[in-house]
């Protein structure tokens, strides 16, 4: 099954590079970094890096337009947690809140709140646990897209500028590996 659901992801991702030239692209692809916050399948790091490989001078529009779109996604997450509470999540993923990284993430976020969300943003880490717990922490909607967005944009500036001007180092970058490799990125092809 995970085999299928990446050779999907390659085609799609393929078939969609095809239009990275086109004005409707980067909408496209900050539509496609929200979703990512809902569905957790959406390679945003490889999408933006590959996009950026064969557009370098792109590299800011593509780095702002994801980082857009997953902090308009973060908002409708954090939106919808608010609204409908811890029981809304268990009921797709039950007894996530009793799973180890759940629970080491709530630690860290009882302790350090929106630096918390910052220090994930800027990570290749998930951020939808950070997301979630804020949400449920009664934070500011718009406090925390700024903060997302501020890690996100940081995070994607620096990956679309090394994909733009020294591709070679993205072999060194951690936990960018397996994105790339979804979207048919391997070591020989960079």
């Amino acid at each position: 099954m995970k085999n299928k659901i990446k050779n999907f992801i390659q085609r799609n991702v393929k078939h969609l590079q095809e239009y990275a030239n086109k004005w409707w692209y980067s909408p496209l692809i900050a539509l496609l970094a929200a979703a990512d916050n809902l569905v957790v399948i959406v390679p945003t790091d490889g999408i933006l890096i590959s996009s950026t490989m064969m557009h370098p001078k792109k590299w800011i529009q593509n780095a702002f337009a994801i980082s857009i779109g997953s902090s308009i996604g973060a908002m409708i997450l954090a939106a919808i947690v608010e609204i409908h509470g811890l029981p809304w999540i268990l009921e797709f993923y039950p007894q996530i809140n009793q799973n180890s990284t759940w629970t080491t993430t709530e630690v860290f976020f009882n302790q350090y709140g929106l630096l918390l969300v910052f220090a994930i943003a800027i990570t290749p880490l998930m951020q939808q646990p950070t997301i979630i717990l804020a949400a449920l922490a009664n934070t500011s909607l718009w406090k925390l897209a700024l903060v997302v967005f501020t890690g996100r944009f940081l995070k994607y500036l620096i990956m679309s500028y090394i994909a733009s001007h020294a591709p070679k180092l993205l072999t060194k970058l951690w936990g960018v590996q397996e994105e790339l490799e979804e979207v048919g990125i391997t070591d020989n092809k960079i």
